[in-house]
């Protein structure tokens, strides 16, 4: 765990491009809380994530004892959809002023 509380997952899988490469390539982000609903529902949200055309893999992130995933879309509608089905807020990455992303759910 890093001293400022946020613990990132593993680093990148094997094959996967750099994350710099993956933002240009899918620029609508959502970021989402993970409750108990979205856990129980995690083979919709995947099967949703992919007809909407998200990358096939998440960001994850836990921060303030709370999971956080980040869902990647190359389209708006794709990003607006998936936001409109399961809730979360939009990310944009090549903003350098936004908050980090795990932090959008503070009050």
């Amino acid at each position: 765990m890093e001293a400022d509380g946020v613990r990132k997952m593993s680093g990148r899988s094997r094959g996967e491009p750099p994350k710099t490469l993956i933002n240009k390539e899918y620029p609508f982000q959502v970021v989402l809380y993970l409750t108990d609903w979205h856990r129980t529902n995690l083979v919709q949200m995947l099967n949703d994530r992919e007809r909407l055309g998200g990358y096939r893999l998440w960001r994850s992130v836990y921060h303030d004892k709370k999971d956080f995933s980040s869902a990647m879309f190359q389209t708006e509608e794709g990003q607006q959809e998936f936001i409109r089905l399961y809730g979360g807020k939009a990310h944009n990455p090549h903003d350098k002023s936004s908050k980090p992303w795990e932090t959008y759910f503070e009050k």
